[in-house]
């Protein structure tokens, strides 16, 4: 059955719905925006501060552990939320209801703390739309074959709206944040940061998985697959924050679009490694079992094997300490990196601007900074660097490339 209503679903983020009055705010807006003609289906995220509250009374009891329990505490943030938004809405005269993941039918692996959805049951929310009725979905969470509640890790209720969206046949979906827009780079640190009006889903995902914050990296990947164009904007204004849509559409190219940061990574450097592809296999694959992600990868070959360094996010640093350990115990020497950053350029106009990299170490040379990591691909430059230099090093970068200028 498909929904003869154009379906637009909504991402409402933690601090769009962090007090009563927001939430409040939310549900007028959603009355204010609702037309005969259109559909909304919303997704909501915990309160702020709820996730990270539920998450530190997880490490004050078992730190460091990733499971069942521990996916069911922190997904209970989002309860709290979707059952008050439905409140909101049906004290405006509108009918609402509140779903949780496996109410509704969000599958998923069981990759705890991680994990990726696979289908979603859509015959509930579309006999709700029938019905005149808002469906209010709790974002971040699922349900994996066990019936063993899930999360999509941090930021997750992004990929929920959009893979939404995508089993729906929604052509977009909007994602409500603090922010009014994706910025050139983060304004924290880079003041005369821009917004960016349209970026590209490779883009967008090179800049999600190199430490933006706006969008979770699956909820892009999810929108370039089927085709869900995804509309970050301001909870608190009505106005156009910033599309994310397929390359070519509309798009403008410089050779750098922004100035991406990830503040705390690391740097994990073992050496001698046994020679031979055996050894790094056995390492990687131990790591991916574990769902630990690697980012930057460098190895060379020394007298006595061969050297090797990579980078985590802190989150997996533990997960990986432990893995080494387990694989080399003592024989290999182990130096880790804590206090380092990762800062990259991102834009799909690299690839026909030759001299982009050259100017980005030139940068940082000038700037007399150390880098530990480097890698490439064709639309993004990223280094590792000491976390005191970051802000130096991104505000050159940013007017270097002309990111300063309107």
């Amino acid at each position: 059955m498909k929904s003869q209503t154009p379906i637009l679903v909504k991402k409402f983020g933690g601090t769009s719905v962090g007090t009563i009055d927001r939430i409040q705010s939310v549900a007028q807006r959603i009355k204010r925006d609702r037309t005969p003609n259109s559909a909304p289906v919303l997704v909501v995220s915990a309160m702020s501060g709820e996730t990270n509250r539920l998450v530190t009374m997880s490490e004050q009891i078992h730190p460091h552990y990733r499971g069942p329990a521990y996916d069911m505490l922190v997904a209970s943030g989002e309860q709290v939320s979707v059952a008050l938004v439905a409140l909101a809405l049906e004290k405006l005269g509108l009918k609402a209801r509140p779903y949780l993941a496996h109410q509704l039918g969000i599958h998923t692996d069981s990759m705890y703390s991680k994990a990726r959805i696979q289908r979603i049951d859509t015959k509930n929310i579309l006999k709700d739309i029938e019905e005149g009725i808002i469906p209010i979905v709790a974002g971040f969470q699922g349900v994996d074959e066990f019936d063993n509640i899930t999360t999509l890790g941090r930021g997750g209720s992004d990929t929920t709206g959009v893979a939404l969206a995508a089993a729906l046949g929604a052509k977009e979906c909007e994602i409500y944040t603090d922010v009014p827009a994706v910025f050139t780079a983060d304004p924290r640190i880079v003041p005369k940061a821009r917004e960016i009006k349209k970026l590209s889903f490779d883009e967008m995902i090179e800049m999600a998985s190199l430490g933006s914050k706006v969008l979770h990296i699956r909820s892009v990947e999810i929108g370039a697959k089927y085709g869900v164009k995804i509309h970050v904007r301001s909870t608190f204004e009505a106005r156009v924050g910033t599309w994310v849509v397929p390359e070519g559409d509309e798009m403008e190219n410089p050779a750098v679009t922004s100035i991406t940061h990830e503040e705390k990574t690391t740097v994990f450097k073992l050496s001698p490694i046994p020679p031979g592809v055996e050894s790094l296999a056995s390492l990687f694959e131990a790591l991916a079992t574990e769902g630990v992600i690697i980012d930057i990868i460098t190895q060379s070959q020394i007298s006595d094997g061969q050297q090797l360094a990579f980078s985590v996010p802190n989150e997996d640093a533990h997960a990986s300490k432990e893995i080494i350990t387990k694989q080399f115990g003592s024989k290999v020497k182990t130096e880790i990196m804590e206090d380092v950053s990762k800062l990259s350029i991102v834009g799909v106009g690299m690839r026909n601007h030759p001299g982009v990299a050259a100017k980005f170490f030139r940068v940082l040379a000038d700037k007399k900074i150390k880098v530990h990591l480097v890698t490439t691909s064709e639309i993004k430059v990223s280094a590792v660097i000491n976390s005191g230099e970051l802000a130096a090093a991104a505000q050159a970068l940013h007017f270097a490339f002309g990111l300063d200028k309107e």
